[in-house]
């Protein structure tokens, strides 16, 4: 069993890993686009919205965020970065949310990058999907693993112990 185990989960971080590659090529992409075109527009015409894509372990992070721009040019401006949330419509407090409301988003976009955001978003949130459920697999994979191995090892003393009392 533990080599099936170990398969599966080999299996479901290589996707896992592909998600993210996939995440990090839409954030790119967006970043090209964004860069392109803001440097034709003036300052009230820019794009004001980053979009990163990080990974720590097996958990995926595809966030936006509202960028701005203080102080003057020749006395060193300063970027600040301010975190966009994800808002849970559901009454439910546990629901998950995956995907940003867009009035959320298109409220910080100049107009001629609504489509773009929009389309962005779209696909992140499939990502976004997909890496909470392979995540979630392989965390069920490490208690289905811990258990097997308890089972081979038998009960422990403390275990019997307790079982007596």
């Amino acid at each position: 069993m533990d080599d099936g185990i170990r398969d599966l989960r080999a299996l479901l971080q290589a996707q896992l890993r592909d998600v993210f590659e996939q995440a990090r090529d839409l954030g790119n992409r967006y970043l090209q686009e964004i860069v392109e075109a803001n440097t034709a527009k003036g300052w009230n015409q820019k794009n004001r919205l980053q979009f990163r894509v990080r990974q720590r372990g097996n958990a995926i992070a595809l966030e936006w965020y509202l960028i701005n721009w203080y102080g003057r040019k020749d006395q060193g401006r300063e970027l600040r970065r301010t975190y966009i949330p994800k808002r849970n419509k559901s009454r439910r407090r546990d629901a998950q949310v995956f995907g940003y409301s867009m009035e959320d988003l298109l409220c910080h976009t100049s107009g001629w990058d609504d489509d773009l955001v929009t389309a962005v978003e779209s696909e992140a949130s499939a990502y976004r999907r997909q890496a909470h459920f392979l995540a979630d697999m392989l965390v069920t994979l490490g208690r289905l693993e811990r258990f097997a191995t308890a089972q081979t090892q038998g009960p422990s003393p403390g275990a019997q112990k307790e079982s007596l009392s």
